[in-house]
């Protein structure tokens, strides 16, 4: 039972690793911690909220993976922010007219 809390710790340490990153990018993140050992961290990610997970990969390390095929190392946790969270465009927002 002891590995199941220790797998639980490492996926909640690189979420909030995440989850920081994020927020410090101007992102909006929810990091949710259920009663099961697989916590899901929540991004608004082009107009929508996508839930990240971790994972451990076969050959070990982890992976933050979200949608349906994006998935970095953990060990990238300010690339997968730079991904969620984008720095916002140069460009003026393009107005619509309306009648």
């Amino acid at each position: 039972m002891s590995s199941r809390l220790d797998g639980s710790s490492i996926r909640t340490s690189l979420l909030t690793r995440l989850l920081t990153a994020v927020r410090a990018r101007g992102g909006q993140a929810l990091l949710a911690l259920g009663e099961t050992e697989h916590p899901v961290l929540y991004v608004r990610y082009r107009g929508r909220t996508v839930p990240v997970v971790v994972v451990q990969a076969i050959g070990g390390g982890h992976w933050f993976i979200w949608g349906r095929s994006s998935f970095l190392d953990t060990s990238q946790v300010e690339r997968a922010a730079e991904v969620l969270a984008p720095a916002p465009s140069l460009r003026p927002p393009r107005l619509r007219a309306v009648a």
